[in-house]
Order: structure tokens, then C-alpha cells, then sequence
């Protein structure tokens, strides 16, 4: 039988800066082979809560728009514009 743990880091981040250089900064690891290009599709995250950027055209290239109502996103492209909760997606 498996088990889940669900671990929660709170960062303060600067405006404008994307999800992806946030968490770098924090000391958190999300797979960008592309460094944050928008080319690659592999640091895919969930807005759980809160208001985030606009999807951009990288985004919408890479992540179908079902997804994307769903709340998933590129971290490289994403910024948050509020207070927002994240989750780490696996891919």
C-alpha cells in the first residue's frame, strides 16, 4: 500500500518574476530542459488558488486548453499576480 505526503513551502517572490525562477529560488526543483524557454513542456505545474498571468502563447502550444481551464501551466511562463498555491506536477 502506497502513501501520499503533501509538502508546503511559503516563499515571498518579486512581481514579474515567473514561477519557475521563484521556486528556483527557494530552493525547489522543477524539471526546465529547455532553461525557461517555453520550448520544452517538462516544468508543467497546478494553479491551485490564486490569480496567475495570463496563458501564453508557449503555454498554449505545449499544454491543451482542457489543462489549462484545469489550472495547469508552464512554470517558465507563469507569473503570479496575487497570492497563489502551487503544486508540483510530476511529468
Amino acid at each position: 500500500m502506497s502513501h501520499t505526503i503533501k509538502f508546503v513551502k511559503e516563499v515571498k517572490i518579486k512581481k514579474d518574476k515567473t514561477i519557475l525562477a521563484s521556486a528556483k529560488d527557494a530552493g525547489l526543483k522543477i524539471k526546465a530542459p529547455c532553461r525557461g524557454k517555453g520550448k520544452c513542456g517538462k516544468c508543467v505545474v497546478r494553479v491551485l488558488e490564486g490569480k496567475i498571468s495570463e496563458p501564453t502563447k508557449s503555454e498554449m502550444k505545449e499544454i491543451d486548453e482542457k489543462k489549462i481551464k484545469k489550472g495547469y501551466r508552464l512554470a517558465c511562463e507563469a507569473t503570479a499576480q496575487d497570492s497563489v498555491v502551487v503544486e508540483l506536477v510530476d511529468k
